[in-house]
């Protein structure tokens, strides 16, 4: 999808910035984010590849899906992130830790969808 919207200049400045300008850190944090993103979407609305720029109504599902309150789950099992996408997520290594993602991370890969 990106192919056709890239020119060669595009490609050689995020070339770049790979090689050169973006710390190895910073490197291995986008390309798990997006891989995240794209593993997500999948399990969450059945869409691959995730369509870039996402559309926004995808945005509050996403936020649903990874700030719900945890007193909530007790009472209502299906606020947050449904059941079957947390397991797709799992079953993948993309979701290892149990319960609510930071505010910081869900910011960070909100920015970079």
């Amino acid at each position: 999808m990106l192919a056709g919207i890239l020119t060669d200049e595009d490609v050689e400045t995020l070339r770049h910035l790979v090689n050169e300008a973006m710390g190895e850190n910073t490197l291995r944090a986008l390309t798990s984010d997006l891989a995240y993103l794209e593993a997500w979407a999948m399990a969450a609305i059945g869409s691959p590849p995730l369509p870039f720029p996402a559309p926004e109504a995808l945005l509050p599902k996403f936020v649903a899906h990874h700030l719900w309150r945890p007193q909530q789950r007790e009472i209502e099992p299906d606020h947050g992130m449904p059941a079957g996408v947390e397991a797709e997520l799992r079953s993948h290594g993309f979701l290892r830790a149990s319960g609510l993602h930071a505010p910081a991370t869900v910011r960070r890969r909100i920015v970079i969808g």
